[in-house]
Order: C-alpha cells, then structure tokens, then sequence
C-alpha cells in the first residue's frame, strides 16, 4: 500500500513540473512575442508580423477537441433549428386561425 502511494506522489510531483515547465516555457514565449510586436510595430509590415506573433501565443487545440467542439456546436443548431421550426409553425398555425 505504502509502495503505491509512494508511486502516485511521485507521479504527482513528475506531472507537477511538466506543468511548471510548460508554463515557464508559455511565458518565455510570451515575453519574447510581445518585445517582437513592439519593435515591428512601427513598420509598415509590422501589423501583419504582429499578427503572426500574437498567433504564435494562441493555445491550439487538438484534433480530438475540434472533432469534439465540432459535434457538440452541430448538435446545439440541429436542436435550436428544430426548436425555431416547431414555434414558427405554431405560430403560423395560430395566426392563420385568428387571421383565417
């Protein structure tokens, strides 16, 4: 028991400077970014470099989260075009019998 709670601590701590790491590493590319944007900023091309810059810093998710986004965001219209279709029909429907 003591062997396995000495391993999930380890891991812990394992995963805990992974996590320290890349944020380090999330804020040297931060800070880096931001002295390139400044200094192009002044330059005609500067907006378009500025740009790239500040794409660089975005978190990009991964294929398995776009798929998941994707499906939950088709799901919601399928769901609210269906809910705006009902209303309108019965909305139809009851104006048609009070215009008749």
């Amino acid at each position: 028991m003591a062997d396995v709670d000495a391993k999930a601590a380890k891991n812990k701590d394992e995963k805990g400077k992974g996590e320290k790491r890349a944020e380090a590493r999330r804020a040297e590319v931060k800070k880096t970014a931001d002295k390139l944007a400044k200094k192009n900023a002044a330059k005609p091309t500067g907006f378009f470099k500025s740009v790239s810059i500040e794409l660089k810093k975005v978190h990009w998710p991964d294929k398995e989260k776009v798929v998941k986004y994707t499906g939950v965001v088709f799901g919601v219209v399928v769901v609210l075009g269906a809910v705006i279709w009902v209303l309108d029909t019965a909305f139809s429907g009851v104006l048609s019998l009070i215009v008749g």
